[in-house]
This record gives structure tokens, sequence and C-alpha cells, in this order.
């Protein structure tokens, strides 16, 4: 600041910046009501405060203000001559209020103002206002009591009482200013600053403090009013505006959805028409699909993707295949060597090193542990494959002049060795040093034929030219002897399984099956023709001996049901090749049928020539399947599953098995059979206890690994079929011919019947594992079919010994085939004889309703289950067909997937595991696994397929940002 400045701790005006105004020409100057002199140091915030209460006490917020109050630090500007300042100040104010405090009244600025004032104002018209100190009045003297009173300048008092004689008033903020020393504020509508204001505000404006106070009240009523209203109108608009801007927000966002549904739907669409030419880009389809809307579509392809084939990529040309014993391994070769894959992960697992060579033919040996391949040289190497990853070159030979096919003799120490025109025996018991034991007698054809050994190695079948086969016996020291000579087509030759069939090949696709069991007198059995021209057709059996798989020249593969080998069924057709295949293998355990074809990428070094890709087929007999694992056994109770999922007991063969944290399923444990056509096993809830119908009996599971029987009745029905109830508690058991029957299982080894279901029970026609009963969840409520399948009663078991009747579901025209409840107990769907799902609200099981329903089976329902954790539905019909339902609104159930199984007419069993991830579906003597955890089916696709480029991306998606989902 400057010019001329009093102290700080004594000048109320020194700090200047405020209202220009200040400055202004005399006649243009602003007038004041009221002058505050007080001290800057003690009093500035009281004096903030106290003007502020003044210029607003009585005003509507809408109005300026009404007093005019200087003080120094709102109004004065930077001055040369700050005094001439404050007197103009004091000469355009009416009133003078002093603020009485000691240190105002040793200010030199506050006596000069009271000076100012009283040389040139009325004295009347001064206030006071005690903020600190001591003020006392002598009422004798008519003065203050100067011996007490500091609060007050004594000259500057005496000039004014001497123009004003009397007792003045003045109003104690004492109280102000401790508060706020204390606090640091005070509300404006504090009500006793506001009396005290009003203190002030009377003289200065001539009217009675209470007029003032009721009418600042009556302001600050309307004030409070408007402000409501106003609130109230602002919140209606705000909650209009948010709501709709949430609807269009809301519109937005189903727009949007609709568009990523429309989008995921066209994919799956897209996905479904490549996915037999490109089915690695079909699964990155299928991923991207789920990734934008996770519509019914999406999830039922991702549930069906199974079926898809994974192709695996090697060099060129021959394309000759072989499973390892255990499946796990699989052995590709071209004319680069040999390439030993993963089939459960589709990587390479290792290169079988070695001169440039053209390798024709491979072969496992039957244990496995040594794998056997040929070249166009005639070279046999034989390799020690027992560690995969780190193949070793045990020794070789070059008995013949082309290696076109290698075969093992059973378990026979013998390898056999074909050209074409010429078989020759080896002897491989030291495969350091292969010898050659034998051979067939000399070639009678230039031309080269097909050749197979017989599964136990006692025989040998050759092409011999002129569409003839010869048979010849093996002898244990590796001798050969020509045992027939037949016509038939040789250029491709496979025996079955139990080597009683020979299946051989020729022109024109023509295949023919041959009865060897008497190889003296093989007989036609019957003759296939190929649906597609095939000039040599490649063929193959499965390990079960009634699939065949043949290949033909426009690609595609041709799978046979040869369960009556004398009238042979046509099953599925595979396409995708694009030429004709050079080879097919079935995995041991016919779940995989793998083809290999030229019809990858054009090679580097001849564009005319093209790699060689090897597909693998997930297939169920003469069917493919979308299946991801299978057992060799089945009959599957209700509840197959232990707690955590990651067992499954199977009754036929009665096992049990690992089925979670390991690459394939595994034995664990076998349980005795009691009966021929296999059993019922069913875990308690707990997972410590199996129970087990025809008979009835327990069995001790806690350790997997190592069942125990327990002891349990001896002399009682046989049930077909048992089931646990909820809490474990009760079990169900359902004879052939009797109704169902509780019985208390709360100790295993001493199980106690409890009451029957009357009228309930398996009927005649009921199929193996198919339960005719169902518990609704936690409630004491049991759905039962009537024997007759006619109706589904509903039954109280809150006395389980004996159970009551509350209602019935009358079905016209169409008997209950399967039962099950949702997780909530609640709803119970009913299957039934015309491949109808009917949705029940049990709510109230006295007046059970019937709420929707779902016809898209062709036969008879025979099994249903519910997952436990989702709104999904299973079903498998009388012809095998298994269906998956959306059932979050009961009333309206929507199919969400067709699980390709190959149409098995002898199901036996359906359930899903306990937390939802695992669906299990059983024949007599398999069970096949799927995955419902889309997680863990969207982490398969991704691995068996490499990631979608951006070309393909804009190709599928042109309108969206390249965003690989597998990234």
């Amino acid at each position: 600041m400057t010019g001329p400045a009093r102290p700080t701790d004594e000048s109320p005006a020194e700090a200047s910046g405020g209202d220009p105004t200040a400055r202004r020409p005399d006649g243009d100057a602003p007038h004041y009501d009221v002058f505050i002199s007080y001290s800057q140091h003690l009093d500035r915030d009281v004096a903030t405060v106290f003007q502020r209460g003044m210029e607003n006490f009585g005003r509507p917020w809408y109005r300026p203000v009404r007093l005019r109050v200087f003080r120094d630090m709102t109004h004065l500007a930077a001055s040369p001559d700050l005094q001439g300042d404050i007197e103009r100040a004091l000469a355009r104010s009416r009133w003078l209020v002093v603020m009485a405090s000691p240190l105002a009244a040793a200010s030199p600025w506050v006596r000069a103002e009271i000076d100012w004032w009283v040389a040139n104002k009325p004295g009347t018209r001064v206030l006071l206002a005690w903020t600190d100190g001591q003020l006392e009045w002598d009422r004798e003297a008519q003065d203050f009591d100067w011996s007490r009173t500091d609060a007050l300048p004594r000259e500057q008092m005496r000039k004014l009482l001497a123009v004003a004689p009397g007792c003045p008033r003045w109003v104690d903020l004492r109280w102000l200013r401790a508060q706020i020393d204390e606090r640091g504020s005070v509300p404006v509508n504090d009500p006793r600053l506001l009396a005290d204001v009003a203190e002030f505000v009377a003289p200065v404006q001539g009217r009675s403090k209470a007029d003032l106070i009721g009418h600042h009240l009556r302001l600050r009523r309307q004030r409070n009013r408007l402000v409501a209203a106003t609130i109230l109108v602002l919140t209606a608009l705000l909650v209009t505006a948010t709501a709709l801007g949430l609807t269009a927000d809301r519109q937005r966002d189903i727009a949007t959805e609709r568009q990523l549904a429309a989008t995921s739907r066209q994919l799956v669409a897209e996905a479904a028409s490549i996915q037999d030419a490109r089915p690695d880009l079909a699964r990155q389809l299928l991923v991207e699909a789920y990734r934008l809307s996770h519509t019914e579509q999406a999830v039922g392809a991702l549930l069906g993707s199974g079926s898809l084939p994974r192709v695996l990529h090697t060099g060129p040309t021959s394309g000759a295949l072989a499973f390892g014993p255990r499946g796990r391994l699989l052995a590709a070769a071209d004319d680069g060597g040999v390439t030993l894959f993963d089939t459960a992960t589709g990587r390479a697992v290792s290169t079988l090193d070695g001169p440039r060579r053209f390798t024709r033919s491979v072969a496992f040996a039957a244990d496995g542990r040594m794998l056997a391949e040929g070249d166009n040289t005639g070279r046999i190497r034989l390799w020690d494959v027992s560690d995969a990853t780190a193949p070793r070159l045990l020794g070789s030979v070059r008995p013949v002049g082309d290696a076109q096919h290698v075969a093992f003799a059973g378990t026979a120490p013998l390898l056999v060795v074909d050209t074409g025109t010429q078989s020759v025996l080896l002897d491989v018991r030291d495969p350091d040093r292969p010898r050659i034991t034998g051979g067939s007698p000399s070639a009678e054809s230039a031309l080269g034929f097909g050749a197979a050994a017989h599964p136990e190695g006692h025989l040998v079948a050759t092409g011999v030219g002129d569409d003839r086969v010869r048979l010849m016996r093996l002898s244990p020291s590796g001798k050969l002897s020509s045992l027939h000579t037949f016509a038939a087509p040789s250029a491709t030759l496979d025996f079955s399984p139990s080597g009683h069939l020979l299946a051989t090949s020729g022109e024109e696709g023509v295949v023919e099956l041959w009865d060897v069991a008497d190889p003296r007198h093989p007989v036609l059995r019957t003759t296939l023709n190929n649906p597609s021209p095939s000039l040599f057709p490649v063929l193959a059996f499965a390990a079960d001996g009634r699939t065949l798989a043949t290949g033909a020249d426009d690609g595609t593969i041709q799978l046979w049901d040869l369960s009556d080998p004398l009238r042979p069924q046509q099953g599925d057709r595979l396409t995708g090749h694009t030429r004709s295949p050079d080879a097919l293998a079935f995995s041991p355990d016919g779940r995989i049928l793998a083809s290999s074809a030229a019809d990858g990428p054009p090679r580097a070094d001849d564009a005319n020539l093209r790699e060689t890709t090897v597909r693998l087929w997930n297939v169920a007999g003469p069917h493919g399947s979308s299946a991801q694992a299978s057992l060799p056994a089945g009959q599957l109770s209700g509840q197959p599953f232990a707690p955590d999922g990651r067992t499954v007991v199977t009754g036929r063969p009665g096992a049990l098995w690992q089925v979670g944290g390991v690459p394939e399923p595994r034995r664990l444990a076998t349980l005795p059979a009691f009966n021929r056509g296999g059993q019922s096993f069913s875990f308690s809830p707990d997972g410590r206890t199996l129970a087990t119908g025809h008979p009835l009996g327990f069995w001790d599971v806690s350790d997997p690994s190592h069942p125990r029987r327990r002891d349990g009745p001896r002399e009682v029905e046989a049930p077909q079929n048992v089931v646990y109830g909820p809490d474990g508690t009760l079990l169900a058991a359902a004879t052939p011919l009797g109704p169902v029957r509780l019985w208390d299982v709360r100790d295993p080894d001493r199980p106690r019947a409890l009451g029957t279901l009357s009228g309930s029970g398996a009927g005649p026609s009921s199929y193996i594992g198919g339960v005719p009963v169902a518990f609704a969840a936690d409630r004491d409520l049991v759905a039962a079919v009537r024997k007759d399948g006619g109706a589904v009663h509903l039954w109280d078991i809150s006395r389980p010994d004996k159970p009551v009747r509350t209602g019935a579901i009358t079905l016209r025209n169409a008997g209950a085939g399967a039962l099950t409840t949702s997780t909530d107990g609640r709803t119970l769907f009913v299957g039934d004889a015309q491949g109808t799902v009917t949705s029940w609200d049990i709510t109230d099981p006295r007046r059970p309703r019937s709420v929707g329903a779902s016809q898209r089976h062709s036969g008879k329902l025979t099994h249903l289950a519910a997952h436990p954790t989702r709104d999904m539905l299973a079903g498998v019909d009388e012809y095998g067909a298994i269906r998956l339902w959306d059932v979050g609104d009961p009333a309206a159930p929507r199919e969400v997937a067709l699980l390709a199984d190959g149409g098995s007419h002898d199901t036996t069993g359906l359930a899903f595991s306990p937390d939802g991830g695992l669906i299990a579906v059983s024949t007599m003597s398999s069970t096949r696994l799927w995955h419902t955890d889309v997680d863990t089916i969207l982490q398969r696709l991704c691995a068996e397929s490499p990631r979608i480029t951006e070309s393909q991306w804009k190709q599928y998606l042109p309108d969206r940002p390249y965003d690989p989902p597998c990234a």
C-alpha cells in the first residue's frame, strides 16, 4: 500500500483494496448509512460479520443491499491520501458505529474518526459495539467511570458527551468475538446475531426493533418456502431429465445389445457354413460370437463345438498315420520323416530325425514303446518312443526296395513289411539288429497293392494284382505260407479288431467285407458302394469292429455301421478335406478318427504341390460326436457324480472313474457286480457313500481308490434305481414291479425301511437308468410316476414313514417317461412319450399348474436332468437325441443345443456334475462327457485354433476394429 499508513496493530483502515467508487469525484461519490470505526488488529473478523449482518438484515435475496456500510477493508483502494479518503467517507456516512475495545481506545485512527465526527456530524448518531475490555457508566456523574472503563478513548468520549449528553446505549458483542475465536465463524441466521444487529439497524432506519425482526423473519420464511419450492421443481426437473436420460441410455443400450446379438447370430451362422472347410476359423468366430453377445445360438454352438475337427499341419506328401496303443500319441508321416502329435493338445511333441526321405508307412508296437517307419528306399527304422519328447533310433535295415506298408504282427516281435508286390518278415526282438526271417512268394505284378496283418498276428493279407487277395499264415518263427488266394479288390486291406472280417477296396470305390474266420475258405458278406466315387479308397476299422471308415476322391469320409455285417448301414459323412484322403486311422478307444490329405497350403519349394493336413474327428461309432471325453463303461444313475464333480461311477461294469484334474479319464477302482445286466450306483450328497440297486447295498467310498462294501440289508427287494434325498438321510428305491420305497440311510450299515409311495414305480416299459422319482430340492416333497405312466403324483414326506399324496398331474394320451425338478424345487419338468417336456409349477403341491411346454424330441423322453446352478435342462429321447433347453422362463423353454452323439438307441443315464461343469450321457457300454462350463470351452477353442488374422476379421466384421478374441 502506498501513501501514509497507520500501524497494523491499530489501524482498521490500512488495508486498502475494495470499492473502486471510493475514488469517484465528489459528485458521484457513494453515500453510506453506517461507518464502522474499529481496531483492525482485534476486531477485523467481528467487523466483517457485523457488516454482513447489517447489509443483509431485512433484505430479500433478490434485491440489492438496503444498508450501505462503510468498512475500510471493503471500500478503500490504494491512495496517496488515506486520511483524506477516510474523512470523505465519514462525511458521506449517516451513522458512526464505534467498536469499543482497549485496542480501539488506544488507536489514533479511531480517535481521529471520533474527533472528526464530533466536529462535523451530530453526536446523537454515534452507536457503540462493545467487543472487549471494560465499560462502566457513572449515573451520578453522567459520564463513564474512567477508573474502570478502558474500551473507549476518554478525551474523545467527553467531547461526544458534551455535544450529546446522556448515557449512550451500547450493545455487548463480546460473545461474538469469543465465538469467532473459538469456532472460526458464526452463521448469518444465528438468532443472537440477528437480535444484536437489529439493535443497530433500528435507529439507522428509524423503526422499532420488534418490527424489524418480524419483517426479517417473514422474509426468511418466504425465502425458505421459495427455496423449497425451487428445490422441488428442480428435483422434479432433474428426476424427469434423469428418467429421460436413462430411458434414452437404455434405448441406446437395447439397440446396441440387439445389434451385438444380431452380429453374434450372424457369426454363428457363418461358423456353421465354414466349419467343415475351415474349422479353425469357425472356432475363432464362435469365440467372438459369444464375446459379443451370450445368445442362445452362441451358447448352443459352443456346447456342440466338440464336433469340429482339429487340424494338424505336417510336411508334404505321404500322410501315413498310426495311433499309439493308449491313443494319446499320433504318428504322421511325410516326405521329411515322422512327426509325433499329442492328440489331447494337438501339438507336435517331437520329430523323428534322420536323413531326408519319403516316409511311406508307420506302425506302433503293441506296447507302444517302439515305432517302425518305412521309406521309399525300402529302409526300415526302429525307434524307441518310450519318451515321446525324445525318440531314440534303435536300428535300421533295408530288406526291400520300397516299404509301402509296415505292421506289427499282434504282440509277437515280428514286423510285416510289404512293397506292394512282396511281403517280408523282420524279427525285432533285438531292435538294434533287426533281421529278415521270411517272406512271401516272388512278385506277381509290378503294381503296388495293400497289405494287412491280423490283430492276433497269425495271418497276413496282401494284394497280388489283378484284383486278387492272398491270405498267408504267419508262424511264430516268422515264416509265411500261402493259405488261399481269392478275387477281391486289393488296393487297400484292413482286418477288423476281432480278425473275423477283412475289408478290401479297389477301383470305383467298391469296398467288400470278407468273413475270414476260416482263412482257407473266405466268404463275401457284403459289398459297400461308396456314395462318392474313388479310384483307390482308403479304409480303417474302429476298435469296436462295428464301425468302418472309407475315403473318397472328393475328400469325404463315409462312416459305416457294421453291427450287422450282412446289412451295413451308412452313418455320417465327414466333409472338409478338399482332396482324396491318403490315410485313415482310429484311436484305440474309437473316439477319434484321424485322416490325412494333401490339401494344405502350397509347398514352398513347389507351388504345384500341397502340404499335408491331418484332421482329428470326434466320433461315436458311425456318427460324428461333440463329446469331449468318453469312458469304456456305461449305465449311469441319476446321481453318478461325487460332490466335487471329479469322480463318476458307472454301473456296467461297476467302476469309479476320475474325470477331473486329469488329461484323460482313468479308472480308480472296480465295483463287483451282482447282476449281469449291470447295476445302478448313486453317490450320497456328502460323497462318502455309494448306494446301489439290484440288489440294494452300500459302499464306503471315502477313499475312491479303495471302496469298501458296507454291511447292509441282505433279504430285501432288488430296486432297479436308487436316488438320494437332498440331505442324504433319505433314499428312494424304485423296484421293477413294486412301488417306490423310502429308506432311512443315516446309518448306511443299518438302513431302515420307511413308507412306500403306493401306486408308483418303474413300469415294464421304463428305460434303464430312468428314475421314476424326483425330490423337490430341500422341500418335504417328492414327485413319483404312477406305475402305468399316466400320471405323476406329488407326495408330502414330512413324515417319511407315512407319506401323504397331496396332488396329481394327469398326462392325457402320453405316459410320463422322465422327471426332474428345478434347483429351488418349485418347478417340475415332465418328459412324456410324445417327446414333450412340460413345466409344472408345484409351489402349491395341492394344485400343480402347467406353465409351459416344448416339443422338440421325436420320440419318448427317457431321461431328464436339471443343471444345478443355471436355468438349463437336458433331455434324451429313445433315439438318443440329446437336447439342452434354457428354462429361465419355465413358461417358454427354449432349445439351446442339440449335442451330436451318434443317436444311440440304448441310452441308460443322464446327469450333470454337481458344479454343472460336465454333462454325462451313458449307454449300456460307454459314457460320454461334455463340458458345459463356457469358460472351459472358450479356452479349448482358443487353444485348438490359431488367432484370427486381420484380413479374416475384416471379412466377417468389417465395421468393428480388429480385436482378436483369443489375443
